[in-house]
């Protein structure tokens, strides 16, 4: 067709490829940018084409196929989706996302099978990946293997306990697996609850009392506590119609004396203990190397500013300690020690160097009480319980609900010592007692199942 003078031709829109070879980077780098910017706004039918037309430049551009294999299995077309990462897997085998990409495809494409391998190799390529394990808990119960499928299902709520406590943060894809996870994974933990509470009935052929049945509801989940005092907010468990009292006296406990008594014989074994300390039984710092993440702990975490040997730690006897300490370990037959397995009791020579201040901490429970036994009292050391700031004082016991705001300092030059337990806290019946220990073991015992 001829073209008169007056006629002006309109140019040909220009496509990536008639770019220069030196420019087709920065060109890619471009789009790229777009791309991204478009998929931040949610305008992903744009961002589609865009990756599309780098597509046709760079086959091999990572991020263009992946972003649509994903576009593809999102409007259901599995097989385009299944070749885009086929081929971004050629290119990144090492990538533990885009097997993960891979598995969600075969399972939708109900390849249980083929998806199993996919979703275990991404796991290998990333073990702690949280969101791979539920998706192997998915796949596992299409292939009829429901106890794999759950022990899945506990170490993906384990790797990252925020899909547990906080599922609705997390994108809507992942809520819905953990909401799954979690429906799976609940009713075997409420079911041993209720097993241990038929049991503690049985034993005592008797019912247990309505405030009893109020605490399963909350260690269950199924309502919340309510506390009667501000200062109290124990980190594990609350047992209700107990009472707002942080301190108890010495009168109200009529073993006391008896135990008391035996401070002569604790004190040279603690001091035994410290004088030995460098050789078979060290001491350990009480807050471990791992809390250096807590808020509270952090300055605290493997120090021995705050310093112990156990008899007991969260339930667990230390024969070591214990062999070395036998008037002590014979002198705690007067307490009513707490019990609930990897909880309590907590038995222990507790030291606090000079300088040191605990921070103000909630313990676990008001179901138990906490005993300090003065040993080794210098002057200006003290502690805060609910508000109420009293001393320790040799051979005297201080009597406490730990789950109300607490804090102890050493202002001294010297060491402070006492032997610390945990007791039943004397509002709790016989029944109820042995209640609490069950729910924590039944507790305990689903926990170590499914989340070690």
């Amino acid at each position: 067709m001829a073209i008169h003078e007056n006629d002006t031709p309109t140019a040909p829109a220009r496509r990536i490829e008639d770019y220069p070879i030196a420019e087709l980077p920065d060109q890619i780098a471009l789009l790229t940018n777009c791309a991204e910017a478009l998929v931040r706004d949610g305008r992903l039918e744009e961002a589609e084409q865009v990756y599309h037309r780098i597509l046709e430049a760079a086959p091999h551009h990572l991020p263009a196929l992946t972003f649509l294999a994903m576009r593809a299995y999102e409007t259901g077309n599995l097989e385009e989706s299944l070749l885009r990462l086929q081929n971004a897997i050629r290119i990144n085998p090492k990538s533990a996302q885009l097997q993960e990409n891979l598995a969600m495809v075969r399972h939708r494409q109900r390849l249980p099978e083929n998806a199993l391998d996919a979703i275990d190799r991404a796991i290998q390529l990333a073990p702690e990946r949280a969101v791979a394990h539920l998706h192997r808990g998915m796949i596992l119960e299409d292939l009829g293997r429901e106890r794999d499928a759950l022990l899945c299902f506990g170490k993906a709520l384990k790797l990252e306990p925020v899909l547990r406590t906080s599922p609705a943060s997390q994108p809507f894809g992942i809520q819905k697996l953990a909401a799954h996870a979690i429906g799976r994974l609940a009713p075997l933990r409420l079911a041993a609850i209720d097993q241990a509470a038929q049991e503690v009935e049985d034993l005592f052929a008797s019912k247990l009392p309505d405030r009893a049945r109020e605490f399963l509801d909350i260690f269950k989940g199924l309502k919340a506590p309510a506390y009667e005092d501000a200062q109290q907010h124990p980190d594990f468990l609350f047992y209700p119609g107990l009472g707002p009292k942080p301190w108890f006296e010495r009168g109200e406990f009529p073993w006391i004396k008896a135990f008391e008594a035996e401070t002569p014989g604790i004190l040279a074994e603690y001091r035994s203990l410290v004088s030995e300390s460098q050789s078979s039984t060290p001491e350990q710092p009480y807050v471990a190397e791992g809390a250096r993440e807590s808020r509270i702990w952090k300055e605290l975490a493997g120090s021995l500013a705050w310093s112990s040997f156990h008899l007991y730690r969260s339930g667990n006897p230390a024969p070591s300690v214990i062999q070395r300490c036998p008037r002590t370990f014979s002198a705690l037959k007067h307490l009513p020690l707490a019990r609930g397995q990897s909880h309590a009791p907590e038995v222990f020579f507790s030291i606090l160097k000079p300088g040191t201040r605990l921070p103000p901490h909630h313990g676990l429970s008001n179901a138990k009480l906490t005993i300090h036994l003065g040993l080794v009292i210098p002057d200006r050391c003290g502690m805060k319980v609910g508000g109420e700031t009293r001393q320790w004082r040799e051979g005297r016991a201080l009597i406490f609900d730990d789950s109300f705001r607490h804090e102890a300092w050493n202002a001294h030059a010297t060491p402070r010592a006492v032997l610390i337990a945990d007791i039943w806290n004397p509002a709790l019946a016989p029944i109820e007692q042995e209640l609490v220990a069950r729910a924590i073991d039944a507790h305990e015992a689903f926990s170590r199942e499914y989340f070690s």
